[in-house]
């Protein structure tokens, strides 16, 4: 009688295990599917240097490190993102984009490629970055930012 009870304990435990991760893995891909579509709006934003946008996916007190090791907040990147009459924003692409949940925050990798004109002159530029999202008031906003140079693409011959 207690081998059969011992059974039946581990197999409701082994099911609470299971609906209890089922519930959390539905969890993670909801925010997953809501943080890659933060990731494209930011794209979107910076392409079309749309500060209301920007105002909106950068918490307030955002800290970015750049590639050469200087440091931001919100305001000057604002400042940085703002319309230029010299450079147009021709595309921008996330590549190898991966997510780490960890419940209202996420942490994204993601190589950027991003193509530009600068004057009359096209340009290309490529970075890494490491990205940390925290869900404030409803949606998803960079916290940090972190990146690095990634090496330019040769074309093919």
């Amino acid at each position: 009688m207690r081998t059969v009870i011992l059974v039946i304990a581990a197999i409701l435990a082994s099911c609470i295990g299971t609906a209890a991760q089922t519930e959390s893995q539905k969890t993670d891909q909801s925010s997953g599917k809501e943080i890659f579509a933060a990731i494209a709006d930011w794209a979107d934003a910076v392409r079309n240097r749309d500060a209301k946008a920007l105002d909106k996916i950068f918490e307030t007190d955002v800290i970015i490190t750049s590639f050469d090791g200087t440091t931001r907040g919100k305001i000057e990147e604002m400042e940085i993102l703002k319309p230029n009459g010299m450079m147009k924003m021709v595309s921008i692409s996330n590549d190898d984009i991966k997510v780490r949940m960890f419940d209202k925050m996420a942490v994204v990798t993601a190589l950027t490629r991003m193509n530009f004109v600068v004057g009359d002159k096209e340009s290309s530029s490529s970075f890494r970055y490491t990205a940390v999202f925290i869900k404030k008031d409803g949606r998803w906003q960079i916290i940090a930012l972190q990146t690095a140079r990634a090496p330019q693409q040769t074309p093919a011959k």
